[in-house]
């Protein structure tokens, strides 16, 4: 499994509405601040993960964005396969995208992929964003702008 940087972005979002869980809706730009995920490709994952159902969104001045489902509902390994497709490191391991492989009755190597597709996907689907949520520190607090001392550079 690869994952993109989509699929980074598309989870660093998703964690953050999970911290923030329960407040107020999130503008895209309160996102992309905290998250340091550029806000023009940030509003394509919002939609993408919108229109997989897992955000909802409204507009105006109090409007924004939030889960669509508690935090604890949400596994990590579901937001990689919206973004990202499949989690098997290849296609004839695949559970969702599986292709058939001439060599798949003598490969010495699918046996490893397949270990390796479990493994992965037992810890991504095990783990919530709620869980994330709660591994997740403070973010940093932006430091006050002050005055420069006069001399000094």
């Amino acid at each position: 499994m690869r994952l993109s940087t989509k699929g980074e972005y598309a989870s660093r979002t998703m964690l953050e509405l999970a911290v923030r869980h329960g407040g107020p809706a999130l503008h895209i730009a309160e996102i992309s601040r905290a998250q340091g995920i550029p806000a023009r490709f940030l509003g394509q994952i919002l939609l993408q993960l919108k229109r997989a159902g897992y955000l909802r969104s409204r507009k105006g001045p109090n409007g924004g964005y939030t889960l669509a489902r508690p935090p604890k509902e949400i596994s990590v390994a579901e937001v990689i396969r919206v973004m990202d497709g499949p989690l098997a490191p290849i296609d004839c391991v695949s559970v969702t995208a599986r292709e058939r492989c001439p060599r798949e009755r003598t490969c010495g190597l699918k046996s490893l992929w397949k270990e390796t597709r479990d493994a992965v996907t037992g810890i991504l689907e095990g783990t919530t964003f709620a869980d994330l949520a709660g591994r997740t520190g403070p973010a940093p607090r932006a430091k006050a702008p002050g005055r420069r001392k006069a001399g000094r550079r």
